[in-house]
């Protein structure tokens, strides 16, 4: 995708970023056939449990019968990230609107593990992982929750762990209630419209223990810790951060495995598998790679590092990384989310990072833009052969982890960053199917904002359907 630009700014990738709500003079742009534009895609987000999954309430408020919990325990990564894993069953099949690992503070603060799903039990077991998070100093508390029936109900056991700087956390048992079950509940929600189910998994067998009262929490919402490295395992979500609606998801990548999957993605732009590849766009100054695409410590890296690369006869001053589905899945409308770790320079993001979707015909297909950082700051566009309309969100979406979304419908396109809506766009909005794109590029006349070498990180990919 090569883009020459006229009266309004233009980043690497063709996206005018300054000021809002430029277009694109199309008679000027010059892309082959073979390539294709980058579209913004898959909101990242991060998939957090909403602070707060349980108050006290009339325990005669009916729970799923028969839940019950046959392991709990907690580990912390190298980076300081700690993740809960538990397996529970039921004494038949029940479909729970939610499932997640509660944590209280010493004080009766919440600290929820983010990753609350959906899912299906029965009698046999299942196993269900959290997001990861890193925690202050101090004691905590942390047991299984589950949302049935729109309450939400606690389970024993309670166990407890210490995290400290630089100890991480480490998992105690704490002596939990031996009297029959009778569950907690509240009306706290995940951050979503009410979830329905779309998780469905086996679950298990084992004698059913009593269920605690846990000390109530407030209602702030956790919000996992930003990390300059990367981020450990995390699970899919019931629903889209912040994106309403009632949706079934229908592809994931959560990247906690140690390699790409082939399965789902291409580490290169239309090239061999192993090979290098030219820039998406002749603007960039870095070739493409699959040496530059890794996966470990529970996400996908994508890596810039200034290395001269030749590809059809022309060297680029760095090589980098990305991946796309293109040719394994595409997309007709939907959700669109990535929880991502940008560069940053300072306060404002490096860089091109970019998730995106495209398709097979650019413009005519239409490219979508859920994210590209384009002079420092998060932007987002929507191009066809109406133009490119768009903008940048105001606010700091660098240094840290964040969630990038987008809802794709018939003649709209709503973005959503952290879970809170910062655009929409309803002119020239395409219905062709589009495949995902996220990739690590660099704008040599952005110098100001250039980092080299770099980490894109990230921790999931999801997309949901109606």
């Amino acid at each position: 995708m090569f883009y020459e630009w006229s009266s309004c700014r233009m980043g690497a990738k063709g996206r005018a970023y300054m000021p809002m709500n430029c277009t694109t003079d199309n008679r000027k742009h010059r892309r082959p056939r073979a390539m294709r534009t980058k579209l913004g895609v898959l909101a990242v987000t991060t998939a957090a449990l909403a602070g707060g999954v349980l108050t006290q309430t009339d325990q005669a408020e009916a729970a799923a019968p028969g839940v019950v919990v046959d392991s709990l325990s907690v580990s912390t990564a190298s980076n300081g990230q700690s993740k809960a894993t538990a397996t529970v069953h039921s004494a038949k099949t029940i479909k729970l609107q939610a499932l997640t690992v509660a944590v209280r503070s010493a004080d009766g603060g919440n600290n929820d593990f983010p990753g609350a799903v959906a899912a299906t039990l029965g009698t046999r077991s299942t196993s269900y992982t959290s997001g990861s998070r890193a925690f202050p100093a101090g004691t905590y508390e942390y047991f299984v929750a589950y949302k049935f029936h729109d309450r939400w109900h606690s389970l024993s056991p309670v166990k407890s762990f210490t995290a400290g700087s630089g100890t991480g956390a480490t998992a105690t048992p704490t002596v939990a209630p031996t009297s029959t079950a009778t569950p907690t509940s509240t009306a706290a929600p995940i951050p979503t419209a009410t979830p329905t189910p779309t998780a469905s998994t086996p679950a298990g067998t084992t004698a059913p223990p009593a269920s605690p009262t846990p000390t109530p929490p407030s209602t702030s919402v956790p919000t996992p810790a930003a990390t300059p490295t990367s981020s450990a395992p995390s699970t899919a979500a019931a629903a889209p951060v912040g994106i309403p609606g009632t949706w079934h998801q229908t592809f994931s990548d959560e990247f906690n495995g140690t390699a790409l999957d082939g399965s789902k993605w291409n580490s290169n732009w239309f090239g061999c598998s192993g090979c290098a590849t030219k820039p998406v766009n002749s603007a960039e100054g870095s070739a493409y790679s699959p040496s530059q695409v890794t996966v470990g410590d529970g996400s996908l890296h994508l890596k810039l590092v200034q290395q001269p690369t030749t590809v059809g006869g022309k060297t680029y001053p760095n090589v980098s990384g990305l991946v796309t589905s293109n040719g394994k899945a595409q997309f007709t409308y939907g959700a669109f989310e990535a929880r991502i770790h940008t560069p940053s320079s300072g306060t404002q993001m490096a860089n091109w990072p970019s998730f995106w979707l495209d398709g097979q015909n650019w413009p005519t297909d239409g490219e979508l833009d859920v994210l590209e950082g384009l002079g420092g700051s998060a932007c987002y566009h929507f191009h066809s052969t109406a133009g490119g309309p768009g903008g940048c969100a105001s606010g700091t979406y660098s240094g840290g982890w964040h969630t990038f979304g987008a809802e794709w419908k018939q003649g709209s396109v709503t973005y959503y960053y952290d879970g809170k809506q910062v655009g929409q766009i309803t002119s020239g909005i395409t219905s062709a199917p589009m495949y995902l794109i996220l990739n690590n590029a660099v704008n040599p006349s952005h110098s100001g904002t250039n980092v080299v070498p770099a980490d894109m990180m990230v921790d999931y990919v999801r997309v949901w359907q109606h």
